[in-house]
């Protein structure tokens, strides 16, 4: 399940740690941070225009395609577009909405530890046996958030070049727009949908990781249920009570109230 916004930026000579960054808290092959399926997004970094919103199943792998880091045609990535992008600009905004690790499918990169488990020789399917619903779930989110971004500007992103899922057009609301995709770019703590660390910050700093790791099961029911922030902290204090250690130790680092520099 969706919960948290993690932002960055990077420059033309940091692709590579970049990459690593992201494998470090969206690894396929551990249940450490999040799931390697999530929702990503591209944006100018002075501006905060947002300049694409995608999906992926594995998102260190994805990151690698674009920025030419792994092997794919030009037409099947935003290769070309970021390398006239830093052409004129520093640095590239770099946004993703992740998911539960309970929402892992199985990738190219974990396939082999899954026929292991399973006992499936090579040549016979290993199915999805797990994380299925976090492969849908990229494909309604990704639909909704490029139509409210239509919704709200009149078109999609321009590095977009279709809208997404259909049916998830549907669901679209302005109110996706103002909560979510302005977030991809913004850095508004405010929002509490947004994680108080940058994606570097998160991948050097187990602490921190440990806390977003925390408060992503509130932004889930933020998401999810509608709840406001205090309202998803009760819910899960009165489901939880041990929940209270936690907070208290949020509260005592003054963690919420960390200031996002990216």
């Amino acid at each position: 399940m969706f919960g948290t916004i993690i932002l960055d930026a990077y420059k033309s000579d940091e692709l590579e740690i970049m990459a690593n960054f992201i494998d470090e808290i969206c690894s396929p092959m551990d249940t450490v941070g999040w799931a390697s399926a999530g929702i990503y997004s591209f944006w100018e970094y002075d501006t905060k225009e947002i300049l694409y919103i995608g999906l992926a199943s594995d998102l260190c792998v994805r990151f690698k395609q674009h920025n030419g880091l792994l092997p794919i045609d030009d037409s099947a990535c935003k290769y070309l577009q970021i390398q006239d992008y830093f052409k004129t600009h520093k640095k590239l905004g770099y946004t993703i909405l992740v998911q539960s690790p309970l929402s892992q499918p199985i990738v190219q990169r974990n396939e082999k530890m899954y026929r292991i488990f399973l006992e499936k020789p090579k040549g016979i399917a290993v199915g999805n046996y797990v994380g299925e619903e976090g492969l849908e779930h990229i494909k309604l989110v990704e639909g909704q958030l490029i139509e409210a971004y239509r919704l709200f500007t009149g078109d999609i992103p321009p590095w977009n070049k279709i809208g997404g899922n259909t049916y998830a057009r549907k669901f679209a609301t302005k109110g996706n727009f103002l909560q979510i995709i302005q977030a991809f770019s913004s850095g508004d703590t405010h929002n509490l949908l947004i994680s108080r660390s940058t994606l570097r910050e998160l991948a050097n700093n187990a602490t921190y990781e440990w806390f977003e790791v925390q408060l992503h099961a509130l932004r889930m029911m933020m998401l999810t249920m509608g709840y406001s922030y205090q309202d998803a902290l009760d819910f899960q204090l009165t489901v939880n009570p041990d929940f209270q250690i936690i907070f208290d130790r949020l509260k005592d680092e003054n963690y919420v109230q960390k200031e996002l520099i990216v």
